[in-house]
């Protein structure tokens, strides 16, 4: 038996559109345990009642895709079988990073059964074949902020921790926005000038982080290629947005591809009063959601038993 622990994720961090992600301090588990009399999911937590048990369940397709990937002879222990126990902490479908964390999840348990193990490269480009884009595996793998983009032969990757400590006040609103239906209302092509504002501050934000000059993430974290889009779903985004930055966040952003809104503060108190900011403004448009303080998780999925 195998037991990972997986953090939550908060992708694009504005301007890194598809590129950017980091790990926070909310974790799942996953739990696996081979061999088993044919595949057996169980679900605790987000998703209990609704996730699918079999084959269709995307942990169990993480496996059959690792086990496609190696000879027969190092996945011996999955062969016959195996049971999942999934363990969702945080929310579904809220632009936390819940698909990576179980897909990251299934294959670092599964892989710590083989013998020998895949390196982890080959597990994040798995990662990011079944996601379909890699800013929330990678940071969901290796901990930290992950600078990430898909190549031809696999995923090209830098992890980076920030020059001071920040902590993330979050905003969940209690409405999911699903992301095929948040990607759909993103367009084919841009405009050349946004590509250029978003480039320049995608760079902007990378050198913040790494030297510590955080007085830039607010303009750094400025975006034009998806959240202003995808504010037709949320209309109450710019007004939540200008409630963290007035309550003291160095910088805002959409989640993921939402709804949830991830501001990044100085200290534990600054983020706690830019949440409750954020909530009256949510609830100042007739919506509801609950808020959370969080810092960056450093290890990335990790093996937290093994028996």
């Amino acid at each position: 038996m195998v037991t990972v622990r997986v953090p939550a994720t908060t992708a694009n961090l504005g301007s890194g559109f598809d590129t950017l992600g980091a790990a926070l301090s909310w974790h799942s588990f996953v739990t696996l345990s081979a061999p088993h009399d044919g595949v057996v999911v169980d679900i605790d937590g987000e998703g209990a009642d609704s996730l699918p048990r079999d084959e269709r369940n995307i942990a169990v397709q993480a496996i059959k895709a690792l086990m496609a990937h190696v000879d027969e002879r190092q996945a011996v222990p999955l062969q016959c079988g195996f049971q999942l126990r999934l363990d969702n902490r945080f929310p579904l479908t809220r632009g936390l990073g819940s698909s990576a964390a179980v897909r990251v999840g299934a294959l670092v348990a599964a892989n710590a059964l083989l013998d020998p193990p895949l390196p982890r490269n080959v597990l994040l480009a798995l990662a990011a074949q079944l996601e379909g884009h890699a800013d929330n595996v990678a940071a969901a793998l290796l901990g930290g902020i992950a600078v990430a983009v898909m190549a031809d032969d696999g995923v090209r990757w830098v992890r980076l921790m920030p020059a001071k400590a920040v902590h993330l006040a979050l905003l969940v609103p209690e409405e999911p926005l699903p992301t095929d239906q948040a990607r759909r209302v993103l367009p084919s092509t841009v405009p050349l000038r946004d590509a250029v504002f978003n480039l320049s501050r995608a760079a902007l934000l990378v050198a913040a982080l790494t030297t510590g000059e955080f007085a830039v993430l607010r303009d750094a974290m400025q975006d034009r290629l998806h959240q202003p889009y995808r504010q037709q779903l949320l209309p109450w985004l710019p007004q939540v947005f200008a409630a963290a930055l007035d309550a003291g966040a160095l910088g805002v952003h959409l989640s993921g591809a939402g709804p949830t809104v991830a501001a990044w503060c100085a200290d534990a108190a600054t983020a706690a009063t830019v949440a409750q900011a954020m909530w009256q403004s949510l609830k100042a448009h007739g919506q509801h959601g609950a808020w959370r303080v969080v810092t960056l998780d450093e290890q990335g999925a990790t093996v937290t038993d093994r028996s």
